[in-house]
């Protein structure tokens, strides 16, 4: 009887998948019912499109078809459309601040850790694929406007298509736990395209050497170098551990307010 008693009265959230697998699924349904989700993976794609095909016609008039490598435009490609991503990212849990859902969300599943985690699954998920099929339209651009001159290597390969969906999926996460601090889209965007457009022009303007050696670290750069294949001024596996530490570090700031702080 007492066993039947406690069942009765164990919380809802509890008995109907609280935890992170049913978490993982409320978190995928309530992202793909957004007619805004949609919307902007529609515009990230087209918008990555446009700007391969606009960079490939800049390279065919400047006759610099015969140094094109299958990641060439992947850099570019990715330039605009992160904004429409991080949107994405940052509305994930915004959004629900703004609704109030998030009292919904966190009575579903108390554990916040596993509130926020699944989020950052659904999100960095969506992000990475979303982020390998902006190269591969990229690459495609690039396959038609130089055909035989495009040199196709397994290096080239990964830059171009594994390169935009890492970067775009830990970026993603850092908004993502950005959002979470901050609690207001405004504000969580401000932030995203301070560090990733002003900080870096301020940088430019004052030209300050420890300034600029801070923008080194920042994601942007780190977003070139990974899809680039480049350098300078590090190696694109030091880039990548640099958004992993972005990734990180915003999701973990986000969960302490969320752990810290009323829905």
């Amino acid at each position: 009887m007492r066993t039947m008693t406690e069942t009765m009265t164990r919380p809802a959230a509890r008995r109907s998948g609280g935890g992170l697998a049913g978490a993982l699924a409320a978190e995928w349904t309530k992202l793909w019912g957004l007619r805004s989700t949609w919307v902007c993976l529609a515009a990230t794609l087209l918008l990555g499109l446009a700007t391969s095909v606009l960079g490939a016609e800049s390279i065919q008039i400047s006759g610099g078809a015969d140094e094109v490598d299958a990641h060439t435009l992947a850099s570019l490609a990715i330039m605009l459309p992160q904004f429409i991503l991080i949107a994405l990212a940052s509305l994930a849990v915004t959004g629900e601040y703004a609704t109030g859902a998030i009292r919904t969300t966190l009575t579903a599943v108390p554990r916040r850790g596993t509130a926020l985690a699944a989020k950052a699954v659904v999100i960095g998920a969506v992000s990475l694929a979303t982020g390998v099929l902006t190269g591969l339209l990229s690459l495609a651009a690039t396959a038609w406007y130089f055909g035989d001159s495009l040199e196709v290597t397994a290096e080239g390969l990964l830059y171009g298509l594994l390169g935009p969906g890492l970067y775009l999926a830990l970026l993603s996460l850092f908004v993502l736990g950005l959002g979470a601090v901050v609690r207001s889209t405004a504000g969580a965007l401000t932030g995203a395209i301070g560090l990733l457009v002003g900080l870096p022009l301020i940088a430019q303007i004052v030209g300050n050497e420890t300034l600029l050696r801070i923008v080194d670290h920042t994601p942007n750069p780190q977003g070139q170098l990974l899809t680039s294949g480049g350098d300078v001024p590090h190696s694109p596996q030091f880039a990548a551990l640099l958004m992993a530490a972005w990734a990180v570090a915003g999701l973990a700031a986000g969960y302490a307010v969320l752990r810290g702080r009323d829905a």
